[in-house]
């Protein structure tokens, strides 16, 4: 097969899981609420967690792997191939969210999230105009 045939199947396989991904984030409830978090909303449900004494420490390590996987120039594949090389950090990054639906319990969860909601709530309507 031509190099190109292989990389289109490493495309197709990258969207194919992806879509599955997604696929079973909206299916549970807490995978939608963390999906419906803007990022900076994401962020702080991140931070919450980490100074959580109730959240695991498996799950805080997911969580800082997950941070150092995307800060760091070196990817799986690298950011200069386009559409593979944020599809692989996408795929990671959804994985480890996964992970971490499966590793903190639903009360901690649910807890963050709604925290994090709050407050990026606050924020939206404390910046909107006539407020």
């Amino acid at each position: 097969m031509p190099w190109y045939g292989w990389l289109l199947l490493g495309l197709g396989t990258l969207i194919a899981m992806l879509a599955i991904a997604l696929r079973l984030f909206r299916a549970s409830r807490r995978g939608r609420g963390f999906l419906a978090l803007p990022m900076r909303g994401k962020v702080r449900f991140g931070r919450i967690l980490l100074g959580d004494p109730r959240v695991p420490w498996p799950a805080k390590a997911v969580l800082v792997v997950l941070v150092g996987y995307l800060a760091l120039p070196f990817d799986l594949i690298p950011d200069f191939i386009p559409v593979l090389g944020q599809l692989d950090d996408l795929l990671v990054a959804l994985l480890a969210i996964g992970l971490l639906i499966v590793l903190i319990p639903r009360q901690r969860f649910e807890a963050a999230l709604r925290t994090a909601a709050a407050e990026q709530e606050a924020r939206r309507t404390a910046r909107a105009p006539g407020a």
